[in-house]
Parts: C-alpha cells; structure tokens; sequence
C-alpha cells in the first residue's frame, strides 16, 4: 500500500492556515447529537483542529495523521494536543474497541482504494459496540473539488461509499448529503435544487458523499 494523497506542509498552510478550532464546532455538534459519551478518534486529523476544539470542550479525543509537517504544526500550535504521525495503510495504533465514535472528515478522497477500504476496516476494529463513524468527503460528480485538489485521488459518489461503509460491516449508515450549486447560489435556486435533490436523491446532484453508520452493538446475554 501507498500513501500518494498525503499533504506536505505547503497543503496545510494553503488550505488551513485560515481557520482555528471554531470551524470544527459543527461537527462536533454532530458527533455529540448523533453518538454516545466515550473517546473519539479523528482519522487524518491534518494539524489537529478538531482535536483541539474536542478537548477545549473537555471531550477525549486523539488524532492520526500521515503527515510529519501537520503534526508538528498541530503540536506548535497547541502544546498538549493528542495527535500522532500514523500512516493509514498500517493498522491503527489502538487496541480493539477503544473508541466510542470515530471521525473521518474530508479524508476518504485522499486514499487509494485499497488504503480507503483498509481504514474503514480498522474504524469499525476499533470502535465499541454501537460505535458510530462519521465520513464527509465531495462526491465524485463535484467537478470543482475534483479539480481544485490534486490530492483528491479517489473521489466517491454517495451511494459508493454507503457501500464501502456497509460492505466493512457498519449497519444504519445515513447519507447527510447537500446538492450542487447548478442552478445558481442566490436563495430560490437554492431551495429548488435542495427540494429536486430530496426527491431524487440522485447522485450527480450530489456535491457531497457523506454519511453515518454504526457498528453492530453487542447482543444481549
């Protein structure tokens, strides 16, 4: 296995180097709405932003990131960040369910196939019964993230990966997607292609291919 999709620090300062914690609020928002209480993992952590917006709020969380440079960008910047160097075609550095949610946020489209499969399968070795990971990533049919990203090398439509998700054995996974801007960005174009978008739930109107899916829980003795 390779790790061609991981970032050197030019990437980060390019991409990050406008934003702090405060911009990973609303997905932690998510994780504690649609999970339970225990430790999170956060999957290609980049410099560790939403590590640290986790532990400023007093949660558990840890980092695994491919990049040398961003973890040293993340550990400079916050002196007790939990986040390590950790390549994800090897298996992760945890013992069995460790975790209660694992995070993997705008991660998948920067791993070959077969690293992007061997990752949600240590995700789900890692995560308790019930455990709960959460992926965003563009859809493939986002022609712009597509183009704009030479490190986006292997881009997912939704129902591909709902279907990588499921096939590693993760059960009531949930599509959280949003449509493309085709019809424009002004409010009604808005609400139409949102309205077409859940109706059809057609994968070319897709600018995203997100989801949530849950590890089967344990069955009673």
């Amino acid at each position: 296995m390779t790790n061609i999709g991981v970032g050197d620090g030019n990437y980060f300062e390019k991409w990050y180097s406008n934003r702090d914690w405060r911009f990973y609020r609303p997905i932690l928002s998510e994780v504690i709405f649609f999970s339970e209480p225990g430790p999170i993992l956060d999957v290609g952590a980049g410099t560790g932003l939403f590590v640290e917006a986790a532990l400023r709020w007093g949660l558990h969380c840890v980092g695994i990131e491919g990049s040398g440079e961003a973890v040293e960008i993340g550990r400079q910047r916050y002196l007790n960040l939990s986040l390590r160097r950790h390549l994800l075609s090897e298996r992760f550095p945890f013992e069995d369910e460790s975790f209660q949610t694992v995070l993997m946020n705008q991660v998948i489209e920067h791993l070959e196939p077969n690293v992007a499969r061997h990752t949600v399968s240590e995700t789900v070795r890692v995560l308790r019964p019930g455990g709960m990971v959460m992926i965003t990533s563009p859809s493939r049919f986002n022609k712009y993230e597509r183009m704009d990203d030479p490190t986006h090398i292997n881009m997912y439509s939704p129902t591909e990966l709902r279907n990588l998700v499921a096939s590693t054995g993760f059960r009531g996974i949930v599509a959280t997607d949003y449509p493309l801007d085709l019809l424009g960005q002004n409010y009604l174009s808005r609400k139409i292609m949102s309205l077409l978008f859940l109706l059809t739930r057609w994968d070319r109107l897709s600018a995203t291919a997100n989801c949530r899916g849950y590890k089967r829980p344990e069955k009673p003795t």
